[in-house]
């Protein structure tokens, strides 16, 4: 793989990390999940078969409940031409000059007004 391929592909995890990290601690949920469920299953079919029902909708619901969360984070997920630009808007963010922190706190300026309220008043 070139390098330029490698950096997208970098750029496509870090932008996407948090739908690619729904989506392992979804698998891993449904693993944990179905390994519990599968005790409860051959202990109840041995002992009462009746009471069979009510870990079956636990387990039903818990699984439709996470594949729902995960594909429906999907719709966020950015391309591999967008992930560099989400990267950057990211990395602004984070990187916030100093003015952008003073105003921050409303108590120390509670006369803010915006654009139009300064032109009706002048």
């Amino acid at each position: 793989m070139g390098i330029i391929t490698k950096l997208t592909l970098f750029a496509f995890i870090g932008a996407n990390a948090k739908i690619i990290f729904r989506l392992f601690v979804s698998i891993a949920i449904i693993f944990i999940v179905n390994f519990i469920y599968t005790k409860y299953e051959s202990l109840l079919l041995i002992t009462n078969p009746e009471k069979l029902f009510i870990p079956l909708y636990m387990y039903t619901l818990i699984v439709f409940t996470l594949i729902m969360w995960t594909l429906l984070s999907f719709k966020w997920i950015t391309s591999l031409k967008e992930s560099e630009k989400k990267l950057e808007v990211i990395k602004s963010y984070k990187n916030k000059s100093d003015e952008y922190q003073k105003i921050h706190d409303v108590k120390k300026y509670p006369n803010l007004r915006t654009k139009k309220e300064e032109i009706i008043n002048t």
